[in-house]
Order: structure tokens, then sequence, then C-alpha cells
């Protein structure tokens, strides 16, 4: 059937055709015709693009997705849809003519959506290749004029930058951002870049650079603007904001749906970019009838409501930015088309229809077996199947499988005789197959039976496959850094002079000699000028909000104050190296992998990120080595923490040991019970629940049955921790949103922690858990790679508007959703499900606070998650527990009064679907803020990437102070000398007491003068933030290495570096054999070296003086102890030189 022609002119549809045959058939279809699919959603498209792209390399294909918001809304369409529609409708604007191997995927919606006039792509696309003459003036004024945005450093799609010859650029629709190096108007090379670290990689000959968005927003649309929109709204349109904007020419939410008043001429739609002469087919998808009627409504229900708010959006006519019914089926009747169904056609005797038979493919393995019993079951199936005359083809997901999959079958094949064959998708439809048993790789399309033959995808038969997808991520480790950049009026702590507040960088002029400094304020208007090469030396304290003193220079304040808190934190090293000695001094049983854990693995129905993955490798790790594992499990709501205590769980209530998760709400504990509860069923361990919902006499029997050992894993909220529950052989606690916990809780599970295994789970930590993370006594595992699919939530901070939040609430109804309003008290409950319900009378509305009886609380929950309300009021009890994949939108009434990680928690109860999500931060109209409140909120709006929570957790560690580590005090230790610091501080302490109290020497530097302009001058980087980042990353460099790969990222990143940069780069290198030859100053000028040692000490004094003595006069010992090297010295060259031997040979007689 797959390699079958057919004959589309006279056929009129197919039917019988189950999903998992449309990519077949379409792949089959586009051999002969060009064509143009109609999906019914964007899963489907997702899964035949892929489909497609992975199997068909000489298939053209063509993804037009819809935009991903309602029919008018005020936010815009996700950006990366933006860019996949802005590419395909380019390349397709300069076909012409062609006839086949050309596919066009879209879905119904996307179908309705009009876009720019075809002529807009073609005229605002450029092809970039080594060999034109394109010179970077040239290039740079074209990517400004199709809307890029120039920028220093490039990171995001639709930018770019130029640093003197080279040219960054991140195209849209795009990847990969590349790297372009001229030589006057000509193209030197181009190269890969990754955003990320900014260095680029491989050579590439070809750049493909598209227009930024559906439209540009210059002079000229904007008069298109202003016409259009007054001749529609009168004089109304100077009152109107929309107008403002865009006649000032700011890009907002939503401007999109105003694209018929941008362009000139009338939009175009997916039609005008497809083939229309013969040989053209467009197939419809199943009940492409029922679901185009469906989505009309839609709009035209939205049109209607935008009317009756007197919006801005009523000036566009529907039929300008939709295709009406009548316009569509008029562009329909110019193409060949062809329906698809499941069923027979009820008027088959007036069609040409063709009946492919096809069928869902029931293997019958019982999914409860265990892997190896699986395997069987299936190689048995199959081997039957074909003796019974039919034809198999198995496919997997991932071509490093397929070996393992033939040997499956390698003894019935020599028994049978059986010939077999490994062959590409693409062969299937090009091909005649002579051998009736094959194996293949492709993405996945589910199993499906058709005449004769079966297809066999073995993710329906052994679960998910492990292939990755690449993430970027960041090492732990360089989190508070990335969280802590010191900028302009921030406050900071220099190692020796104190807190103080960086004023800006200088260019300090000595002599002629330019050298860039930090320019400190102190007490009393009292400046400090900090050398770039010495930033180690400070440490950012906070930003100028912070309400604290500047110290005063020269005073002992601070020293007194260091040392203080130093003492501080070495009795504080103490203690908890010894409760971490304590804990590791216990031995306990090496737990290792049951062989049950493999098919509890694959019946996760998701597939791991790569930060799951780890997470999850080392507490395995941990729990092989026969130490007690304490291990902290940082990553956003919705990223999967569940998943990895579901699977420490199993490995250790299979050893034998009991499991005891403790959650801080009732509604968490029945969530985790549920999840473990379906997790557990096909297995013998048993699971229990014990909280307020609990009765006394299921509470009593959990208790005995926790004492004798009948129960395996249990899941509580705090009553856990009482003193009346006994375990009869505990291994593991789970601690779920510790930060929740009050002081009196922490302290009775760190009773529990003496010998067992420990595990916390959390978004937010709180600032004592993440420091002892951080300090190396807890370990840490980041999840911060957020799920396949996963959409960050769009977030608003607005005053409570009517208009707005009506739209949200409709908006997420009418695409089958669900919405959480919260409020902070629960006395604003009745107020405000009265206001909602006038708002939006239609819809069902639940409510559920802390106050209400357990049982009411439980069918409020249960009717929200069963998706009979629409709406759920509630405090923030929510905050922990509520796992609804279907709620996408949150509102929060009255926001300034909930606190930064709360914000954040409830954040997260949206968007854990494939649905862009929605959040509302609400304040009272005309309310002034508290600086603190008005602080959170830009704090939460800043923070909406995936996966923030840890750069929160660390905020709020940088303005709360960690408080003390071992107890329920809580300190102002990191006040006093800043996060980072005391952080430093904290773990020389511990490394000292793991290394026998040996002394870990404080931060220094070297004082170093060469006479020498030292700077990363602004016509090489003129970016500030970059250079102060460069600056800080070069104080830090440690080793020749370091210094050696630091400058070849300058010189990628930003050409040949000019003589001030390698003075800069010579000095590291002097310092950094300075700090390891404890050597504290050097001063070279035209006569000779000056050298000064730390403390005037010297290892080998011996050596040192029968040095002298040899060098004959020409190096002394100075009164003051420095040595001074005689030499004239005229060139920066034979300064360098001279100090680097000087170092060197000193160097040797340490040795």
């Amino acid at each position: 059937m797959f390699n079958q022609n057919f004959n589309v002119d006279n056929l009129d549809g197919f039917y019988g055709v189950r999903d998992g045959l449309i990519p077949f058939l379409l792949s089959s279809l586009v051999q002969t015709n060009s064509v143009l699919y109609i999906a019914k959603n964007d899963l489907e498209l997702s899964n035949i693009y892929n489909f497609f792209l992975e199997n068909f390399q000489n298939v053209n294909v063509y993804s037009i997705p819809a935009w991903d918001c309602l029919p008018y809304d005020i936010s815009s369409p996700n950006f990366n849809i933006i860019s996949e529609r802005v590419k395909s409708f380019t390349k397709l604007s300069f076909f012409k003519g062609i006839k086949n191997k050309n596919i066009i995927l879209t879905t119904v919606n996307g179908l309705l959506i009009k876009t720019a006039p075809r002529n807009f792509y073609s005229s605002n696309f450029l092809n970039i290749t080594k060999h034109d003459i394109n010179s970077l003036k040239y290039i740079s004024n074209f990517l400004s004029k199709i809307g890029y945005t120039r920028v220093e450093t490039v990171r995001e799609s639709g930018e770019f930058g130029i640093r003197g010859s080279i040219l960054d650029l991140f195209p849209v629709g795009s990847s990969k951002a590349f790297r372009i190096d001229f030589i006057g108007d000509e193209i030197d090379s181009m190269k890969v870049m990754d955003p990320l670290t900014q260095r680029s990689s491989d050579l590439i000959n070809n750049i493909d650079v598209y227009p930024s968005n559906e439209y540009l927003l210059n002079e000229k649309n904007i008069k298109n603007f202003r016409q259009k929109f007054r001749l529609a709204s009168g004089s109304d349109s100077l009152k109107s904001h929309t107008y403002e904007q865009v006649s000032s020419g700011i890009k907002f939410q939503g401007i999109e749906h105003f694209l018929p008043l941008i362009h000139q001429s009338h939009l175009s739609s997916i039609f005008d970019f497809f083939y229309s002469g013969p040989k053209s087919v467009i197939v419809l998808c199943k009940n492409f009838l029922s679901l185009i009627n469906k989505r009309h409504e839609e709009i035209l229900n939205f049109v209607d409501e935008r009317k009756i708010e007197k919006s801005d959006n009523s000036v566009v006519k529907v039929d300008d930015l939709y295709l009406s019914k009548q316009e569509l089926d008029e562009k329909l009747a110019l193409f060949k088309t062809i329906e698809l169904n499941e069923f027979d056609y009820l008027d088959n005797k007036t069609k040409k229809v063709i009946n492919l038979y096809s069928k869902p493919l029931l293997i019958p393995i019982d999914p409860n077996l265990l892997n190896n019993n699986r395997i069987s079951m299936f190689v048995k199936f199959c081997i039957n199947q074909y003796l019974n005359n039919k034809k198999i083809l198995i496919v997997t997901e991932d071509k490093s499988r397929l070996t393992n999959l033939i040997n499956f079958f390698d003894d019935d094949f020599k028994k049978h005789n059986i010939n077999f064959n490994v062959i590409e998708i693409e062969k299937l439809v090009s091909t005649q197959i002579t051998n009736n048993f094959n194996f293949s790789s492709s993405p996945y399309i589910e199993s499906f039976e058709i005449n004769d033959q079966l297809i066999i995808f073995d993710r329906d038969i052994f679960g998910t496959a492990d292939k990755k997808k690449k993430s970027w991520r960041r090492k732990t480790e360089n989190f508070l850094k990335d969280v802590n950049n010191i900028d302009t009026g921030d406050l900071v702590a220099h190692i020796d002079h104190g807190i103080g507040k960086y004023d800006g960088l200088e260019k300090i002029v000595t002599n002629g000699i330019d050298h860039d400094c930090l320019r400190l304020l102190y007490h009393g208007g009292d400046k400090l000028y900090l050398p770039v090469e010495n930033m180690n030396l400070l440490s950012r304290v906070g930003d100028n909000n912070l309400s604290r003193d500047l110290d005063k220079l020269g005073a002992a304040n601070w020293q007194n104050r260091k040392a203080n808190v130093r003492k501080k934190i070495k009795d504080m090293a103490e203690k908890l190296i010894r409760v971490a000695a304590q804990r590791e001094i216990i031995s306990t049983e090496k737990l290792l992998i049951p062989d049950e854990y493999y098919t509890f693995s694959k019946n996760f129905p998701f597939e791991l990120t790569d930060d799951q993955e780890t997470a999850i490798n080392d507490i395995i790790a941990d729990l092989e080595t026969g130490k007690l594992m304490d291990r902290l499990i940082c990553g956003d709501v919705g990223f999967g923490k569940t998943e990895v205590a579901l699977r420490a769980s199993f490995i250790v209530a299979n050893a034998g040991y009991q499991v005891a998760l403790v959650a801080p709400t009732t509604i968490l504990v029945k969530q985790h019970f549920k999840s473990f509860f379906d997790r557990f069923k096909k297995s013998s361990l048993s699971i229990a629940s014990l909280s307020r919902m609990t009765s006394l006499k299921d509470r009593k029997k959990i208790k005995d049955d926790l004492k004798s050992g009948n129960i395996n894993v249990v899941i509580g909220t705090h009553a856990l921790l009482s003193n009346d529950i006994d375990f009869n052989n505990l291994g593991l606690l789970i601690v779920d949103e510790e930060q929740h916990f009050g002081v009196g809780q922490k302290e009775k599970i760190k009773e529990l922690q003496g010998n067992i295994h420990v595990l916390t789970l959390t978004a937010t930590p709180i600032p004592r858990t993440l420091q002892l993370s951080l300090s190396g006594l807890k370990e840490l595992s980041l999840i911060t790679t957020p799920p396949i699919n996963r959409l960050s939530v769009r977030t608003f901070v607005l005053e409570w508007d009517n208009v707005v939040l009506i739209d949200a609430l409709l908006r997420e109804k009418n695409r089958g959703g669900q919405t959480f309003v919260v409020c902070p008290r629960v006395r604003d409950i009745d107020d405000l499900y009265q206001k909602i319900n006038r708002m939006v009378p239609n819809l069902v509305i639940s409510v559920a606070h802390g106050q209400m009886k357990i049982d009411e609380l439980d069918k409020s929950i249960n009717s929200f998650s069963e998706g009979k309300s629409d709406i759920l009021i509630s405090t923030n009890i929510i905050e922990s527990g509520i796992d609804i994949p279907n709620a996408n939108t949150m509102i929060i009434h009255k926001s300034d009064m909930f606190g930064l990680s709360q914000l954040y928690q409830l954040r997260g109860r949206v968007g854990r679907g494939k649905h862009r999500a929605y959040s509302y931060f609400t304040i009272e109209p005309g309310k002034i803020l508290l600086n603190k409140s008005q602080q959170r909120l830009d704090v939460i709006k800043t923070l909406d990437n995936l996966g923030a929570g840890f750069s929160l957790a660390s905020y709020d560690m940088d303005i709360r102070g960690s408080g003390n580590l071992l107890g329920d005090e809580q300190s102002g230790q990191i006040k006093e000398v800043g996060v980072e610091l005391y952080q430093d501080m904290l773990k020389d302490a511990v490394n000292s007491y793991k290394n026998s109290n040996k002394i870990i020497e404080e931060v220094w530097s070297p004082s170093i003068s060469l006479g020498l302009s030292i700077l990363i001058p602004e016509d090489y980087v003129f970016d500030l933030p970059t250079r102060m980042s460069l600056y800080r990353k070069a104080g830090e460099l440690s080793s020749p290495e370091d210094i050696n790969t630091f400058t070849e990222e300058l010189f990628d990143r930003f050409g040949p570096p000019p003589e001030e940069v390698n003075n800069l780069l010579m000095t590291l290198m002097i310092k950094n054999k300075c700090l390891y030859n404890k050597i504290n100053i050097i001063d070279a000028g035209p006569k000779g070296v000056l050298l000064g040692f730390k403390n005037n000490f010297f290892n080998n004094a011996d050596k040192l003086l029968g040095w002298v003595t040899k060098k004959s006069g020409q190096v002394k010992i100075r009164p003051d102890q420095k040595l001074f090297l005689q030499k004239t010295l005229n060139t920066r060259e034979e300064k360098f030189n001279a100090v680097l031997s000087l170092i060197e040979e000193l160097q040797l007689l340490n040795n």
C-alpha cells in the first residue's frame, strides 16, 4: 500500500483511516503531488512534521502552526510559533510551479488565520553567503529594516550585534546563532555561535535571514495603521491607547491582531502560498467540517465580546484577519480536495472514495508483566502473525535500539528460517519491499494494522523511548554568581575595606597611562578606586534599596565585624562538620536497583528531562555507596520532582525499608497519595496516607501497621512527625515543600535524620537549606530543564480591570480550560465570589479555603479537578498540591499581600500542560504599593523564565539572609558581610575542618604596577555590563589555562585584542604567578622592578640570600625587605619579560 500511486484526479476521499496511517498516506501522495494537509490540532501537526523531517530528506516540509492565543487576545502568539510561520511563509513566497515533493502542514485553526501579503516575505529576506559581497554596513542596515534588534550580546532569536568587524546574528526561525567575521567589505568566515557561552564553533557557508515577524513597525506601516484606525473609529482614535502606542512605534502584547491595519494591502491566506496547478491536492483531516464550523463560531463569539467591551480590537473587521466561511469555500473550490474519514461516507455513492481498511492494532500483552516477560510475549506475537502470512514492520524511535530489537528475535529467526531487513521509512513509499519482516526507525506514530500489514511502534510495547533532546544547562555552582552580578548603585563588600557602594567604572589617567578602576563610595564620601584585575576582592551585598550604613575607610569597624562573623562561622562550621561526620561514619546497607525498577520506570508516561535523569542517577549513586544520603532536589513546580521521589521510594521500599513522605498540606498529601498509589499499584508494596482527612479508626490502623512494618510507604502531613508514630524500619524520609514547615517541625525532622536517608524537594528552598547545599554539606541536584513542549507562563501585573479579567476567564473557558482565582484572606472570599459571579454569570464557581470542613473542602477540590466547575476561588491553600493540567489561567487578587516565594509557587500551579498559561497579579485600583511589595512584583515578573525557582531562592537569601543553619534562631550574619562573602567564608571554614584544621588563606590580590594602560576600551567592547562581566571573570581566573581560554574567548567574540587588553592579559598572568609565590607587590619602571613578598616572608631565606649574592649587585634587598632588580626597561615587552623571569627564578628557589 505504501508505494501505491493514487490518481487524485479521480478521488474524493479515503475512509478506514487510522491516525497512525495518515503520515504514511501523505508520504505516498507527496511523491507525485504538491500537498497541503490540514491537521486537526497542533499535536497531530507536530507528529507529522517530525515524521517527514526525520524520514524524507527529499521532501520539502513547511509547518504553519496556528497562533497559540485566542482571537483578538491581549497577548501575542508565542515567538517560536511566529518564527516557524515566518520561515515557512518566506520560503514558500519564492516557490512557483513545484508539482511534487512539497508538503505544507497546518491546522484547522491555522488555516483560518491570514498573514502578511506574499510579497512582504520575499522582499524582506536575505541570504548571506561567504562569496557574495555583502558589506557589514549593508547587512546591518537590512537587519534593522526587517525588525531585528541590535544588542551588545546576542542571546535571543531576532537579535544582532556588531563589535568592530564581527557580526553576531540569531535569525528568526533558526535554532542556531551565527558569527560573521569581515575583512573590509568581504566576509572572511561564518561560524555557528552558542548564545549561552558566546563562543563560535563550526564553519558554515550559508545563512538564511527571515523577517522578524509577520509585520514591520516602520514609518510607512505606522502611517497605514493611523489612517485605517481613524477611518474605523473617527475622533475616538485619539482616546485609544492602542492608537497612541502604534503611533509612537511601540510594539505591545497583542499587536499581531491588528495586522490588517498595519499592512497597506489585503492580507494573504495560506492558499496564496500553495501551488495551484495540476498535481496539487489539499487533504482534509477527519471531521474537518465540524472542526472548522466550531472554530468559526469561536471567532465570531470573540468578535461580539469585543464589540460589547468597546475594545480597540473591534476596529479590525473579522474577515480582514480570518477567512470567513464563504471565503474558505471559495478558496477550497480552487483546489483538488481529498477528505479523510475513519468510517464509510454516508454519501459514498456520489463520491469516489477508497477504503484503506486500517484499524487499531491490538497486541495481547499484559502491561503489568516484567520487561523480560513482555519481550517474550511480543516476540511470540510477531512470529505467530508472520507465520499466519502477515507482514511485520517494527519501528523504534531510537536507531541505537535497533540492534537490541533484532536480537530479541534472533533465536526465532533461525528456528523458522526467517529473513529480515532493516529499511528506511522512505523506501516504503518508493520501492517494492521483498522481505515480509522488517525493522525501521522513525518518530513515534501510533501502531496500526492495514490489510495484511502490522506497523508496530516499540513505544506501544515497552513505553517511552529514552531519547533526549539537547538542552542548555548551567553549572550549579555558577547560579549564585549569575544572580549576583554587580550593577551601578549596588552595595559591595571589599575584603579589606568593608561595605561600600559601587559607583561605576572610571578610567584613571596617571602620567598618560590609562587604567580602568571600579569607583567605590564609602562613609563620608570617601572614594576607593579598585583596579579591574582585582575584582575578585569584591563581593555583592545587595541592591541600593537595602537600608544599611556604609563603612568608613581606614576604620577598625569592618575588620572587627568580619572577625566576629568569622568566629561565629568557625563555631557553626565545626558543628556542621560534626553533624555531617556523624552521618558520614554511619554505614548502611548498599541499596542496589531491583530488577523490577526498570519496569516501574517504563510506566512513567512522559519523557525524562536531562536534569531529572541526572537527579535520579545522583540518588541511585548515593544509595549504592552505603553512606547516608542527604540531598536537596530543587526544581520548579511541574518539572518532575515527584517522579524523582517515586523512583527513590521504589528502590528503598523494595530493599525492605519503609519510606515516609512528609508534606505541609492535606491537599498535597492527597495529591501525592494518588500519584504513589497509581504508580505502585502494580507492585506488592503497600501505600498509606495520614492527614486530618484520615478517620480515627484508619489512623489507629495505620499507626499499628507502621509499627509492625505492614506499610511500606506512608504519605502524611506533620502528623507523621508526632511522638506517637513509631516506624518499624524507616529508611528514607522525603520532605516536600520544606519551606512550609515550621521551626518545631524542622527540629523533629532533624531528629529523624540521624540514621536514615533524607531527600528534600522544593521549588524555592528556604535560605537555610540553600546555604547548606551551597556549602557542600547537603548534596544538591537542580531540575531547571522544563518538560518537553512546556511553555513559560505569561505574567501580567495590573490593577484589577473587569474587562481584561472577563476576557481572561472566558478565553480559558472557550479553550476548554479552568481558572484559579486566589485571594490572601478568607474574609475576602465572599465579596470576590459575588464580584466574579457578576462578571461571568454563566461560569460555574467553586470555593476552597482552610476554614472549611474537611468533607466540604474535599468535595470542592474534587469538583474542580474533575472539570465540573470552571473557576476555583481559594486562599493560598492551593499553593502546594493542586495538580490540574487543565487549569491554565491564574488570577491573584491583592497580589501585593503575598510573599515572593508564595507568588512563584502560585504561578507554578498553571502551565503544567502543553498550553500557554496566563497569570494575572492584580492590585487594587489606585493603591500605592510599599517598596517591598513593588519589589516582589517586579522580581516575579522578571523571573518569568522556566526554571527560575533557584534564582528566586538565591535572591531571597540575598534579601533575607540564610539564618542559623543549625537551629531555629534567625541570624543576621549574612547581613554583616553580604551573601557572597559569607558563602566564601563558610566554605573556607568547612574546608578547614575537613582538612584537619588547616588554615585556609583569606582572599588577597597583589598590587601590580607596570606603567602600562590596562583596560578593555569602549571601542573594543562598548556595552558596559558586558565589560563588567569580563572584568569580573578576569579577576577570578586562577590558572594559565583559564587565562588562555579567556584570551581565546575575547578573540572569538570581539576580534584581535588591542594593546590595552593584551596588557590586561599579561597582568593577569603575572598576578597568577604572584599569588602562587606569595608576592604581593610588583612595580616595574624604566630603571627596574620592585618586588615585595606577602608579610615580608620568603620560605627559603638562605637560598634567597645566596641568589642575591650571585647577582653581583643587579638585585638588591632594600631596608624595607623588598627586592629591587636593577635593569633598563623601556618597552612593554621588556617589562613583562623582566617581571616573569624574576618571578620564575624566585619560584625555583622555593622548590
